[in-house]
């Protein structure tokens, strides 16, 4: 979550629904993180188009993870990886490369 440019946090109490956004690290461009996405994560995101609707929406699977490797991006993990952009949802899941995800702003070298 942290890696994205935004980061998702409680928008007011009790409400644990809605998010609204900060700035993060901002390695994965105009990007934000809806964690636990099979679970409770998918309620996020209408509070999160609301307040980011440029952004592309990343949800991510409990025990599931979204890798960086050999180029591109790939669903890692036993649930999936959700992408949200404009009116489009696309579903991947473990194996899987996930088009549509930018590349990271910057990588490290290479041991």
């Amino acid at each position: 979550m942290a890696l994205c440019s935004h980061t998702l946090i409680r928008a007011t109490w009790p409400n644990r629904f809605n998010r609204k956004p900060n700035e993060a690290l901002g390695l994965v461009p105009d990007t934000a993180v809806l964690p636990h996405f099979d679970t409770f994560g998918h309620r996020w995101i209408e509070s999160a188009r609301g307040e980011l609707p440029e952004t592309t929406l990343l949800g991510i699977d409990e025990r599931s993870a979204a890798v960086y490797v050999d180029g591109g991006w790939r669903a890692a993990g036993p649930g999936g990886v959700t992408l949200i952009r404009d009116s489009e949802t696309t579903r991947f899941t473990g194996g899987m490369k996930i088009d549509g995800l930018r590349a990271p702003a910057r990588m490290l070298p290479s041991q």
